[in-house]
């Protein structure tokens, strides 16, 4: 994964990570040791005191279980994502007319998709035009850790599926393939028609196995996932309720919610943040805001996000003007 650092055991168990400076040395890992079950804990312990060594503590992120990190460590549940398997998708196709309606209108308009190599995709100006024109109109500025959208020089092993229209491209889906699907990004320009997110989705996992399960990933604090074993301190549990209340302007969690949740999942999967003992605060919260601002600090992260937005409300308001002294509606 683009910026992300990869520990190995000896064993040949993987932790992908990122590390920083944040009141001292961090490592936050994206998700929890690869490797057969039984063995993630003890795979766990061996990065643990691997980051020790160095003077730096650890975080996991999006854990799946916590015991697969160890046991008797705190974790609190971060939000949840929706899981398919494919085979299922064209029951939820033909049960959902919303859904089956925005693909049509999408395929009426001309809207095509196909699968790019990654040779033309590292290639593609066009490609990161959509991606600049996308970043444009997002609330915060580009992510690092697991929301870094910049995968075009580095596609790996990533899927890339191009929607164009009349042979221009209007969008494209990236799908991280192996034994559950990952679809990681659907990025489309102003210029897509309606329905095109859907179109590249149904395209997409049309292509998958009917055994292979799929995700479309992590959504903060969402309202379906359970509330964490033990409740968490009151001032963590203020802070997270402030975000989910006044951060909308930065990070839509409403919208991403429901979007993923129109396609009907088979079942919404809970995902922790775990630590390696230390008492989870909001300063562990801060560390993990950290990895996802590199690389930038937080705080000079949200200035800029302040500014964006105070920028973009000037705009607006420039616009609204001008509309009413033109006499527009």
């Amino acid at each position: 994964m683009p910026g992300l650092s990869t520990w190995r055991s000896a064993w040949g168990a993987e932790v992908a990570y990122v590390e920083f400076r944040s009141w001292g040395l961090v490592r936050v890992a994206a998700g929890g040791p690869s490797g057969p079950a039984a063995r993630r804990p003890e795979a766990a312990g061996a990065f643990e005191r691997d980051a020790a060594a160095t003077g730096a503590r650890v975080l996991w992120f999006a854990v799946e279980t916590p015991a697969e990190v160890g046991l008797g460590k705190p974790s609190i549940v971060i939000g949840a994502e929706p899981v398919w398997d494919a085979g299922r998708w064209p029951e939820v196709i033909a049960a959902k007319s919303s859904v089956r309606a925005q693909v049509n209108r999408a395929r009426n308009k001309g809207l095509v998709a196909e699968a790019w190599p990654a040779a033309r995709v590292r290639a593609s100006a066009e490609l990161r035009a959509v991606l600049t024109g996308w970043l444009s109109h997002r609330g915060l500025p580009p992510l690092a850790f697991l929301a870094d959208p910049f995968v075009l020089d580095e596609p790996g092993d990533r899927q890339f599926l191009v929607g164009t229209v009349h042979g221009e491209v209007v969008g494209y889906l990236v799908l991280r393939p192996g034994p559950e699907a990952f679809v990681e990004w659907i990025i489309r320009s102003r210029a897509a028609p309606n329905g095109t997110s859907a179109f590249l989705l149904d395209a997409a996992l049309r292509r998958l196995a009917p055994d292979t399960p799929f995700t479309l990933g992590l959504v903060p604090l969402s309202t379906f996932a359970p509330l964490s074993d033990h409740a968490p301190d009151p001032l963590v549990r203020a802070l997270l309720a402030w975000t989910r209340a006044h951060a909308t302007r930065f990070y839509n969690f409403d919208g991403l919610e429901r979007f993923k949740a129109k396609f009907s999942p088979d079942r919404w999967r809970p995902l922790h943040l775990v630590t390696d003992g230390r008492p989870i605060t909001v300063f562990t919260f801060h560390h993990v805001a950290a990895a996802f601002a590199l690389p930038r600090g937080p705080t000079r992260f949200v200035a800029r996000a302040l500014a964006d937005a105070a920028a973009e409300e000037v705009r607006r308001g420039g616009r609204w003007l001008r509309d009413r002294l033109s006499g527009s509606p």
